[in-house]
């Protein structure tokens, strides 16, 4: 029969078998993977702006920020031989970041930053997708992070081009609201939906989180299409992001709910 001492020392040996083994598997996997150990930044203030920063010709460090439902940015590339470090935050909710064809499986959390540090040796497009269940744009949240040869990154031009075409005109202000993803928190019909309907939303009166009641006028309608979270309408989250639009844009946006009866 074994004794209590014996159970203690073979129960010491398993625990520190079985920690090596995890070491030593997280060290394979930043060796032959080129990905380094996710990491949670407490000490960093979360970014609201997503951009590539370049350090030198083979170190970059990429800032993405997480929002219903999109990467910013959408579109990088780095050139092949290059070493990223990646932190991601979110402007509102909680979503993933995996970046397909590598072992990158970040968490955007919101308050918080995330990190991971990534070498690219390969010419490759790698795609990044929400793999965090973020609402009913989820399914579209997707990004592109391009590896290019470093003669072919050189040969880019210093500054964006024109596009070759002029993007097409909005037809309509309900097709600028589908645009901006407006139409998939917020119905038009009446029907309800994540967000409250914009059905005869001007001139009704909403109460909001706080108990308040207020007037959907000119001025609480602007305040909540720039800043969403100024006031809540009670009953619902305050999870709607802001929406990048022009003074022009909003203003046709209010004439247009006036129309919606």
């Amino acid at each position: 029969m074994m004794s209590v001492g014996q159970l203690e020392r073979r129960i010491i040996i398993i625990s520190v078998v079985f920690a090596m083994t995890l070491f030593g598997l997280a060290a394979l996997a930043v060796n032959l993977y080129h990905v380094g150990l996710p990491t949670c930044l407490t000490d960093i203030k979360p970014f609201q702006k997503g951009e590539l920063i370049a350090h030198s010709p083979t170190h970059y460090e990429l800032h993405y920020v997480a929002r219903m439902w999109k990467f910013e940015p959408e579109d990088v590339t780095v050139p092949a031989g290059s070493t990223v470090d990646i932190y991601l935050s979110t402007r509102d909710v909680t979503h993933g970041l995996i970046l397909l064809g590598t072992d990158l499986n970040l968490m955007a959390v919101p308050g918080a930053v995330n990190y991971a540090r990534v070498k690219f040796d390969q010419p490759r497009v790698y795609q990044l997708l929400c793999h965090e269940f973020c609402g009913t744009g989820h399914d579209r949240m997707a990004a592109n992070l391009r590896v290019v040869a470093p003669a072919a990154f050189r040969a880019q031009p210093s500054e964006p081009t024109a596009p070759k075409t002029a993007p097409k005109p909005v037809d309509s202000v309900s097709q600028l609201l589908d645009a901006k993803d407006c139409l998939t928190c917020h119905s038009i019909d009446g029907q309800e939906s994540i967000g409250p309907t914009l059905k005869g939303i001007y001139g009704r009166k909403e109460k909001m989180a706080d108990g308040s009641t207020i007037t959907a006028d000119d001025a609480y309608l602007r305040e909540a299409i720039v800043d969403p979270d100024a006031k809540i309408v009670n009953g619902f989250d305050g999870v709607m992001p802001k929406p990048e639009l022009t003074k022009k844009e909003v203003d046709e946006i209010i004439e247009y709910l006036k129309t919606l009866k």
